[in-house]
């Protein structure tokens, strides 16, 4: 019984190929040949039951079977598998007599899977609040083996493209909010995320007046406020004497009272209204 220490797959398909070399060479010309006929094994998990290795000569002559490397034992010539994930290398050999050269030895490999598991999350997406335009995304991760497949979904609909472990959005637009989740499915079975609410809204905006010198009565004061969007601003007097044309503030005196506001569009909100008090005959006041 041999159980001998896991070996990267490069190093073992050297060592074997190195190890055939003098072997070949004892081969005489007066000796018959043989071949071994080693089956391919295939891939097996971890929880698999043992079995029989089967190798044969050409010859007839018995062959024997080693094991060279892989989380298994190897007991004349039944493999049992240890419970470990990895990749099992076998060499068979025969060595010939009066009459057979000695055979090429025979590779074999064959790899150790995981049990499989169903989808399991571990961490699944959370609810998020965007404004239009800022980049969003949603992150997701399932655990199973083999590795679980992912589709994303919105309202229940799968999102086309949508497979990776983050669901991204350059850009988030008012028609990006909803409830979205994600699935993962392996050939075990399949599991659902918690569902995270997404809610994107208008960006918001400021207003600022621009501050002004003096005033006398009678003179013509130019209103500057802008807005943080670049969107235009409206004026309204809402206190005080005053005419207003446009930007042109005027007053024969007095305390006058501006409000600058911006009702917003599709990709801003409403800004909060904002009040100037201009005094004419004195200087200006601002209010916050």
């Amino acid at each position: 019984m041999r159980n001998p220490t896991r070996l990267p797959l490069a190093w073992a398909l050297a060592l074997l190929a190195a190890a055939t070399l003098p072997l070949q060479g004892r081969a005489q010309d007066s000796s018959k040949k043989q071949q071994i006929i080693f089956p391919e094994i295939a891939a097996r998990t971890v929880d698999a039951a043992p079995f029989t290795v089967g190798a044969r000569a050409t010859s007839g002559l018995p062959v024997t079977v080693e094991l060279v490397a892989g989380p298994a034992v190897l007991e004349k010539k039944v493999l049992r598998l240890t419970g470990e994930p990895g990749l099992v290398l076998l060499r068979a050999t025969q060595p010939g007599d009066a009459t057979f050269a000695p055979a090429v030895p025979t590779d074999r490999a064959f790899e150790v899977r995981p049990r499989p598991t169903a989808p399991v999350f571990v961490s699944g997406p959370s609810a998020a609040v965007s404004e239009i335009g800022d980049p969003l995304s949603l992150s997701a991760e399932a655990r199973g083996e083999p590795t679980p497949s992912l589709q994303w979904r919105k309202g229940g609909v799968p999102i086309l493209g949508a497979t990776a472990t983050t669901l991204s959005i350059a850009a988030a637009a008012l028609s990006d909010s909803g409830v979205y989740d994600v699935v993962a499915s392996n050939p075990s079975g399949q599991a659902v995320s918690e569902r995270a609410r997404v809610t994107v809204v208008k960006r918001h905006q400021t207003i600022s007046f621009r501050p002004s010198g003096p005033v006398s009565p009678g003179q013509q004061v130019t209103l500057s406020a802008t807005a943080s969007s670049g969107l235009p601003v409206h004026y309204d007097v809402v206190s005080g004497s005053a005419t207003l044309s446009g930007e042109i503030l005027t007053s024969p005196g007095g305390t006058v009272g501006v409000q600058a506001s911006q009702p917003g569009d599709s990709t801003f909100d409403a800004a909060v209204p904002a009040i100037q008090t201009f005094v004419f005959a004195g200087l200006i006041q601002h209010v916050p």
